[in-house]
């Protein structure tokens, strides 16, 4: 097949009010072309239904009817994603006419990873059909279901996407890819065959809540607070016996799942310390468990420009630690741009999951296509 542009996006659970937006040309094998990316607030009135949908999401907890809310949440974010689709698209000179496939992540408003009999759920908020209507253009969409259908984590989904960035970057075996958005994953390639991902535990979510809830902001900028503050090593050591952080992969996390409680009774500066050293902690256990141990990290996300964190990442889980954009990424643009990818694959009809990334029993189609 051809390369054809497509446009990929995401929204985190760390609801920093964004929508990530990217435009790439790909074939969903190779990537031809790094298009553009924008970062497009939502209104506040969006935002703030997104946060009662969150909280409504963790009391149903998948139990009885969905929640009325969710309804409303996902025709409104879905209308917000096709307008910040058209602007990128018409603000790069191009018109929808020239897009492909339109990869539409949708809100995850809750994620439950599968148990010994028991299948994993996941729901994300996301109209494709909708979009497809507004945008003419065909939509792939619910990327999750399938994977877990079929008895898989459903998630990261990233995998394919990172490969593909390391291929065409030549690197392989010494090096994965750190991704720091609410919840961080990773992936690992041996050069040939081999790739393993992960969820390694929490990045952003229980820092931004601990913030937000001391009414300081949205996120500790800059890591100036935990910079600031000590960490409480012993409590530290604590949190890292979580049986979550050895268990063995595939494994995958909902973003409430490892909380702001951690710092339960500690000043501001010290719980951000001790909050940015967990996710750094873990981040050095999931290192332990790869195949092989790499010796550098190339780290996308929100999380890369937290410089405490960063530098956390470094001392905490012995590893060299480099931004994305030392081997020419877009470190903010990774997450959408790989929906635009695997948005192509679904088009193709090749796999998105596979045993070794999300524990499904064999690589998974997945994946609807409106259009």
């Amino acid at each position: 097949m051809e390369p054809i542009w497509a446009v990929g996006l995401m929204t985190g659970t760390v609801l920093d009010g964004n929508i990530d937006v990217a435009l790439i040309k790909t074939d969903g094998e190779r990537i031809d072309d790094f298009g553009t990316y924008r970062l497009m607030p939502y209104p506040q009135s969006i935002r703030s239904l997104l946060e009662e949908t969150l909280t409504a999401a963790r009391a149903w907890n998948f139990v009885g009817p969905e929640p009325a809310i969710f309804r409303k949440a996902e025709e409104a974010l879905t209308r917000a994603q096709s307008a910040a689709v058209k602007e990128l698209v018409e603000g790069y000179g191009m018109t929808m006419a020239d897009i492909g496939v339109v990869g539409f992540h949708g809100q995850t408003v809750l994620h439950r990873a599968p148990q010994v009999g028991r299948l994993g759920q996941t729901r994300q908020l996301g109209d494709g059909e909708l979009m497809h209507a507004i945008l003419g253009t065909k939509v792939a969409y619910d990327f999750r279901s399938a994977d877990m259908r079929a008895g898989g984590q459903g998630a990261p989904l990233a995998a394919a996407y990172h490969t593909a960035l390391m291929r065409s970057a030549g690197a392989s075996g010494e090096v994965a890819v750190l991704n720091l958005g609410g919840v961080a994953n990773i992936t690992w390639w041996d050069g040939a065959d081999n790739v393993v991902a992960f969820d390694t535990g929490p990045a952003n979510a229980p820092l931004n809540d601990f913030i937000k809830s001391r009414g300081l902001g949205e996120m500790d900028r800059d890591g100036a607070l935990g910079r600031a503050g000590t960490v409480d090593e012993a409590r530290l050591a604590k949190l890292l016996q979580h049986p979550y952080l050895s268990k063995p992969y595939p494994k995958s996390l909902d973003r409430f799942d490892f909380g702001a409680a951690m710092a339960d009774g500690l000043n501001v500066e010290d719980g951000a310390a001790l909050l940015t050293a967990f996710t750094a902690g873990a981040v050095g256990k999931a290192l332990d468990l790869l195949p092989h141990r790499p010796k550098k990290l190339v780290v996308s996300g929100g999380g890369r420009h937290n410089p405490t964190m960063m530098a956390m990442l470094a001392s905490r889980a012995g590893v060299e630690v480099v931004q994305a954009e030392s081997l020419g990424w877009s470190g903010d643009a990774v997450e959408a741009e790989c929906f635009a990818f695997l948005a192509v694959r679904v088009l193709r009809g090749l796999p998105i999951s596979f045993p070794s990334t999300t524990g499904a029993p064999q690589p998974m189609r997945g994946g609807k296509l409106a259009g």
